[in-house]
């Protein structure tokens, strides 16, 4: 029908509600007959045949549970005694009262609009008893709530009301398919979303010659529609609740088997992890203990680049290879201990390994004083070959100028002892000259000696510089001999002539005395500052240093006088070999160098003992932090091992802990780190007072956190299956509490006994209004008649579960098979389709079947 606007537009007017009402007339009538075939009576036009109101009385007490007498206090006239309109009216005055009766207030309809047939109010009638005892008026949300959580993540399937969203079909398919997957394939309902006639006409009659569950709508209904009536959604889908509800029930036995042989495979997996994993990690600390053990990688080496690239592979290995078997280690007591308190919650016996936890620990620490000591050695003997190379170094110096003397003086006493005065003075002076400086390098030559005894024997450079000191010692043998009896010659030669030498000869010694004094403090300045590597090293060169610094100012005056020698001597025009500038200029040098020289040494002083510091505060950090980690995981691994005290307490010291470890435990992990910064800072890379470093600090505290964490974990879980005597997952808790939070229509965290009633529908929990409020009741122990979540949790877990002890898989078996010895091979893979070849492996044969007691028996010893 249209109409024409005044604008000469036309205008759609809605014809769909004779439509919608047809839909209604025909599902309400074919609900009621789903009940009314308890009494034999059946509707077939359901606005004239309601009008004695003897069929909706009948409908009243097969779903009310009450007669009509026991409510009312009198019968009511049946269909060959209600020929007339009072009775009528009497009648339906009776539907009314019962009505009335049960908390149902009706408005705006009468017992005359009954009698009268009167098509909208019949029809809200029957609606108002579908939601008063189908469904509630609440119950429609737990009703699309349960139909939202049973079709979710089937494609293409979204159910958000209860019109457009079953309209291609799908929504029934998967609705069927979820409980039901053998009769129907949803991936061929997919296939066919394009012709939801196709998939209406399916869904329908699986329903009803499969499930036994009336057809109350057809495909046009709702497919033909724009809008699908949602009342006739509703009261067809109040019949699919009901049947899958109890289907359910039977899901919920199977579940808990599969929890019960899924426990035992995990606790199978978890030893078998474990043993692997200690076995493996106890191998790899033996070998390394070997490794560190042994002394012959140190017996090899010769230089000091060998003994660093050992120290270097040692750091390697404390900060690469060793903190993931240091993780390793921690996994697997975190591993046992988690297998040994799932098999406490489950009832199983603890699980005792070949190699326990204790003895990893104590392989460990004895891998842990093997590397600290090979450690210790490499050092000691790094310092030995840096101290031996600078011995080489020093002795190198000195040989080679007692060398050079040898080999300049050799062939003085091979030569004539001279002809002339003049010549045999000159000869002796030279001798006098060299028994007065053999003296000194022969003094030089034993410091060469002492040089090669301060040589680490395993050194390369030892046995070379031994050799050469032996020649030289041999050659200055030789020198000496030589001199002696060259000497002897030119005296026998020289008879006077010594006078005018004189003076000439002691400025020379003294001056070449002065000199060496002067290259013996030269020696001791050139003294490497960077071979320094501890303050008391510092403090002995600074106390040479001074010593050098009081001999060059005692020495001045030496020098003037030879300066004054000099000059006499060239005032007398007597020529001189030697002049005294080149001391002068060394002395200058020398003294000019002191402050320089004392500057960097009370610098490298400075930085020795800020660095001995920054080592000590790092070691004592690391020390706090490994110590209050410890401790923290032995109190945690002793928490969750005793069994004398509750869940509830061990919850509380628990937290207790894990509190003082956030603020405890934090404060020296950042110690840790501050002092690290610090050591970075100062170039500091090798700290031999702890064996610790940074990344083993923070591994050992991610640990210390998360075995803590995963203690409370645990233990939370643990508490709420005492609390419940049965295990909440976290799909399950979940849900529950969507449920709850839903029908809290007033936020106060409380259900009250309609909100309960509600919420068990929206589980698919089936009770009528006399036992939920025996139920609600049994529950509100403060008798505030409110209930809880966790009262509304425990009810439902009780419901869904039951539970994981022994007894109750052998009680779910038996509930599972109606009672009987054997379960069949078609009923292991119809509800145990995951886990079926488990099953089939471990049950042995029974007469028709396999025997599932033995294998409940087998399953609850791991």
């Amino acid at each position: 029908m249209t109409s024409t606007t005044p604008w000469g537009q036309r205008k759609v007017i809605d014809e769909t509600a004779d439509e919608w009402q047809a839909i209604q007339k025909k599902t309400f009538t074919r609900w009621c007959n789903s009940h009314l075939r308890a009494r034999s009576v059946a509707i077939e036009d359901l606005f004239a045949d309601v009008n004695d109101g003897t069929v909706l009385l009948n409908l009243l007490e097969v779903i009310g549970g009450d007669t009509i007498k026991s409510i009312c206090g009198r019968n009511f006239y049946p269909p060959v005694k209600c020929k007339m309109d009072i009775h009528k009216l009497e009648n339906c005055n009776l539907i009314f009262d019962y009505l009335k009766a049960k908390e149902l207030k009706l408005v705006n309809i009468g017992s005359s609009d009954i009698k009268d047939g009167s098509p909208r109010l019949v029809l809200g009638l029957i609606w108002t008893i579908i939601l008063r005892f189908a469904i509630s008026e609440d119950g429609k949300e737990g009703l699309l709530l349960w139909c939202r959580k049973n079709t979710s993540g089937y494609d293409s399937v979204d159910v958000q009301n209860f019109s457009r969203s079953w309209q291609d079909g799908l929504a029934f398919c998967a609705l069927i398919h979820h409980f039901r997957p053998d009769l129907i394939d949803f991936q061929g309902c997919l296939a066919n979303r394009e012709e939801p006639m196709t998939n209406l006409n399916l869904a329908f009659d699986i329903a009803k010659n499969e499930l036994d569950i009336d057809r109350l709508l057809d495909a046009e209904d709702i497919c033909g529609n724009a809008k699908p009536d949602e009342k006739s959604i509703i009261a067809y889908l109040s019949l699919f609740f009901q049947k899958f509800a109890a289907l359910a029930q039977k899901d919920n036995l199977a579940d808990a088997i599969k929890k019960a042989v899924s426990t035992t495979q995990h606790h199978e997996s978890s030893i078998k992890d474990y043993d692997e994993n200690a076995s493996s990690l106890l191998s790899w600390i033996r070998v390394q203990h070997g490794k560190f053990s042994s002394v012959d990688d140190l017996n090899a080496a010769s230089s000091t680049s060998s003994v660093v690239a050992l120290i270097e592979s040692s750091h390697s290995f404390k900060n690469n290879e060793k903190p993931p078997k240091q993780q390793q280690l921690a996994s697997c007591e975190t591993l046992l201990a988690n297998l040994r308190l799932s098999q406490r919650n489950n009832e199983r016996p603890l699980y005792a390994p070949e190699i326990e936890v204790e003895d990893l620990d104590t392989e460990w620490a004895s891998l842990d004083k093997a590397e600290q000591g090979f450690e210790d050695s490499t050092v000691a003997l790094l310092d030995a070959f840096e101290h031996t190379d600078y011995a080489l170094q020093r002795f190198t110096n000195k040989i080679v100028k007692i060398e050079d003397f040898c080999a300049s003086s050799s062939p003085l006493f091979s030569s004539s002892p001279g002809a002339s005065v003049a010549e045999c003075q000159a000869l002796l002076k030279k001798c006098i000259a060299f028994e007065a400086q053999q003296p000194k390098y022969a003094t030089m030559l034993g410091s060469c000696g002492e040089f090669v005894s301060l040589c680490h024997t395993q050194h390369e450079g030892t046995a070379a510089a031994s050799s050469r000191y032996d020649a030289a010692v041999s050659s200055m043998a030789d020198l000496t001999a030589a001199e002696a009896e060259y000497k002897k010659k030119v005296e026998e030669a020289l008879a006077e002539q010594i006078r005018l030498l004189a003076v000439k000869e002691d400025y020379e010694v003294a001056l070449s005395n002065f000199e060496f004094e002067l290259f013996e403090h030269q020696e001791a300045l050139l003294e490497p500052i960077s071979l320094c590597n501890s303050v008391a090293a510092i403090e002995v060169v600074i106390k040479k240093t001074e010593a050098v610094k009081i001999a060059l100012e005692s020495s001045e005056s030496t020098l003037l006088e030879l300066e004054g020698v000099a000059a006499e001597l060239a005032a007398s025009s007597y020529p001189i070999d030697k002049d005294a500038s080149t001391a002068r200029g060394l002395y200058s040098d020398l003294t000019s160098s002191l402050t320089e020289r004392f500057g960097k040494l009370e610098a490298a002083h400075a930085s020795q003992a800020t660095k001995a510091k920054i080592k000590e505060a790092f070691a004592v950090a690391c020390s706090k932090l490994m110590d209050y980690c410890a401790e923290t995981s032995r109190v945690t691994a002793s928490l969750t091992r005793r069994m004398s005290i509750t869940a509830e307490k061990q919850a509380e010291k628990l937290e207790h802990l894990m509190e003082g470890f956030a603020n405890d435990g934090s404060a020296l992990m950042d110690a840790v780190e501050g002092a690290n910064d610090a050591q970075l800072a100062a170039e500091i890379f090798v700290n031999s007072t702890t064996t610790h470093t940074v990344f083993s600090c923070r591994l050992v505290y991610s640990e210390c956190e998360k075995n803590l964490k995963s203690a409370i974990e645990i233990n939370s879980a643990h508490i709420l299956a005492l609390n419940g005597e049965s295990e909440m997952s976290a799909e399950q808790a979940r849900e529950i509490r969507e449920a709850f939070d839903n029908f809290d229509k007033d936020k106060s965290g409380k259900l009250s006994l309609k909100e309960f009633q509600d919420g068990l529908m929206a589980m698919g929990i089936v009770l009528n209004d006399d036992d939920s409020a025996a139920e609600f009741k049994r529950r509100d122990l403060d008798g505030s008649e409110t209930l809880s979540f966790d009262e509304f949790a425990t009810y439902i877990l009780e419901q869904v579960q039951s539970g994981s002890s022994e007894a109750d898989i052998l009680s779910a078996f038996k509930g599972l098979v109606d009672g009987k010895p054997v379960i069949t091979g078609n009923e292991i893979a119809q509800w145990f389709p995951d886990h079926g070849d488990y099953m089939n492996e471990r049950m042995g044969d029974g007469e028709g079947g396999k025997n599932y007691e033995g294998f409940v028996v087998d399953i609850f010893k791991v």
